[in-house]
């Protein structure tokens, strides 16, 4: 897939199409910009290639998720999992990640591959990997090399703050909260007198009750219910204040 609303800059090195399980997570060991490093997507000639590219500012997108690329350094990486380069170095602290990723996008971005590849916002771990390549969830290079081999790379490091990342990704993932339920309509109540009789009446305009008392009235009164004109007859009288309620 091309997630929808996500810049798209097509890269080199894809090799054929596979069914995907996962999200890989790597780090791209420098400074750069996610737009610098789709740009080198496009000319590189080492056989590497990453779905995403992600920094602070933008997710941009190289191959179709798809696309099988050259990121993990073994078969089961490559073939089973969607690569997410997140631009930055190994050795950065905790709270130089959280500062330099654009959080929100990538959740967001993670959230459309996961509903389109079935892939679940939880980590998998080493021994689930070696059991089962195909194990559906994320997991990083790190891992990879641990699991399947194929590479020396440790990224993204032991500070990356996969807890964030996965909080924004489920946070994405999950459905949207139902709307507030429309404002009851504020009803005004009002007081009417039929001459005839003095009886006074208690009314929101559809039915009328009438007051047992003048303490009754005086007490609506001081909350500020307010007096409409009196009227004669019990037609006028139903016509304004509706019929005496049940």
């Amino acid at each position: 897939m091309r997630v929808p609303g996500v810049r798209f800059v097509q890269g080199r090195n894809r090799y054929g199409t596979s069914t995907k399980y996962a999200i890989a997570v790597h780090a791209t060991a420098n400074n750069a910009s996610a737009a610098n490093e789709a740009a080198y997507a496009t000319r590189r000639t080492d056989g590497t290639s990453s779905h995403f590219y992600a920094d602070n500012v933008e997710v941009i997108q190289s191959l179709d998720t798809a696309d099988r690329a050259g990121h993990a350094g073994s078969t089961q990486g490559n073939t089973y999992a969607i690569a997410v380069e997140f631009t930055g170095l190994t050795s950065w602290s905790r709270a130089k990640w959280l500062s330099s990723v654009a959080w929100e996008r990538i959740g967001a971005v993670l959230a459309a591959v996961s509903r389109h590849h079935n892939i679940p916002a939880t980590r998998a771990t080493v021994a689930q990997m070696r059991s089962n390549p195909r194990v559906r969830g994320a997991y990083d290079h790190n891992q990879m090399r641990l699991a399947w081999g194929g590479t020396d790379h440790t990224d993204p490091g032991p500070n990356f703050p996969w807890d964030k990342l996965l909080a924004v990704w489920q946070r994405h993932l999950a459905p949207p909260p139902p709307p507030p339920p429309p404002p009851e309509e504020e009803v005004e109540m009002f007081l009417i007198k039929k001459k005839s009789d003095g009886t006074v009446f208690v009314s929101d305009g559809v039915r009328r009750r009438p007051l047992p008392n003048f303490d009754a009235q005086r007490a609506l009164q001081a909350i500020g219910v307010k007096s409409v004109p009196d009227v004669d007859t019990d037609a006028q009288l139903e016509a304004v204040a509706g019929p005496l309620a049940a």
